[in-house]
């Protein structure tokens, strides 16, 4: 069972190559090095603490670290850091994460005040219960690193999943006692390793967790292109491959008033409600396998049927129907109507 995520930063988050390579170019060139590099031999950069990096990558003495990583952390600082963006479909899996009640966690080799930055830079770093780096005054494994997020989080360790890019990050899950999921969209693994898993975008993290968890993993759906719950409900629940929405009634949810007007034209907001919340989990109206249809009114079933006719019309199967007419309505409306739908 999978109870929180931990992430490592560069090539696992965010595509932060081009001000990494940029400033680790910049470094070795201030220091005297002025031959070429290709990608390859960048891509060394990315993984190991600082100082090692440069011996790794560039083959720097060791009379020369210390001056290179204080150069390099001056022009990351200055100009490096703004260089980087979220990898595709990472902010949906990690808000969907957040929404099953997953514990999200940050474990990087950058400093932990430089990682904080930049996970608010991207607009992030709320979605994180707990950060950690690097330190400028005692040196930190990756493994201690992980340590330090593990104890802000509370979990027990097998229910804790690293996720990285580098045998840095494979070896910092390892020694920690933490199970470890490669990716290899980022800086390190170009090969799968026997004995762990690895996944080839953000979206299929969000997979692996609900396959390891046999499915049992509850997201909460929630759209602004809906009326917002006004009770102790969700707009959805996804569900083992299911949607199920909560009733929808005309309210327009740019201004939060009920659509006056017939039943019919009412049932017209209804349905931009459903499928605008069918929407934002992932699927469509045409997915629908079971409806239901509230009246205040049965004489208004025609008029209502011919709305919901419409709605359905592109479904290759239309859905089970139920229709009820009902005392009343919430704010005394003329028609709610609830799917359940295949995600």
């Amino acid at each position: 069972m999978v109870e929180a995520v931990l992430f490592d930063f560069d090539g696992t988050l965010a595509d932060s190559s081009e001000g990494i390579f940029h400033t680790a170019l910049y470094t070795v060139r201030k220091l005297g090095v002025n031959r070429e590099y290709t990608e390859e031999e960048l891509r060394r950069f990315v993984g190991p603490p600082l100082r090692e990096c440069f011996v790794v990558a560039f083959g720097l003495e060791e009379s020369l670290l210390d001056d290179a990583v204080r150069i390099y952390r001056e022009e990351y600082d200055k100009s490096g850091r703004f260089m980087m963006k979220l990898y595709p479909g990472m902010k949906k899996t990690l808000l969907a994460l957040k929404s099953m009640g997953m514990k999200l966690g940050v474990a990087s080799f950058k400093s932990e005040k430089l990682v904080t930055e930049c996970l608010d830079f991207l607009g992030i770093l709320d979605l994180f219960d707990s950060v950690h780096g690097s330190s400028l005054v005692e040196n930190r494994t990756k493994s201690d690193i992980i340590n330090l997020v593990l104890s802000d989080l509370g979990r027990a360790k097998s229910s804790v999943l690293m996720v990285g890019d580098t045998m840095a990050d494979l070896n910092g899950a390892v020694a920690s006692g933490v199970p470890f999921l490669g990716v290899t969209y980022g800086f390190g693994f170009s090969e799968r390793i026997d004995g762990h898993d690895f996944v080839s975008s953000p979206v299929e993290i969000l997979s692996y967790c609900e396959k390891i968890n046999g499915g049992n993993m509850i997201e909460k759906i929630e759209t602004k292109a809906a009326p917002a719950a006004i009770g102790p409900y969700s707009q959805a629940v996804k569900a083992n491959g299911m949607v199920f929405a909560s009733g929808q009634i005309p309210i327009n949810p740019e201004t939060g008033a009920i659509v006056e007007g017939t039943a019919a034209e009412q049932a017209k907001q209804v349905f931009k409600n459903v499928k605008a919340v069918l929407e934002a989990a992932g699927t469509d109206i045409t997915k629908v396998v079971k409806a239901t249809v509230f009246l205040k009114d049965m004489a208004d079933f025609g008029s209502v049927n011919e709305v919901y006719s419409e709605a359905f019309s592109q479904a290759p199967v239309l859905p089970a129907r139920s229709a009820v007419a009902v005392k009343t309505l919430p704010k005394d409306v003329q028609v709610e109507v609830e799917v359940i739908a295949l995600a």
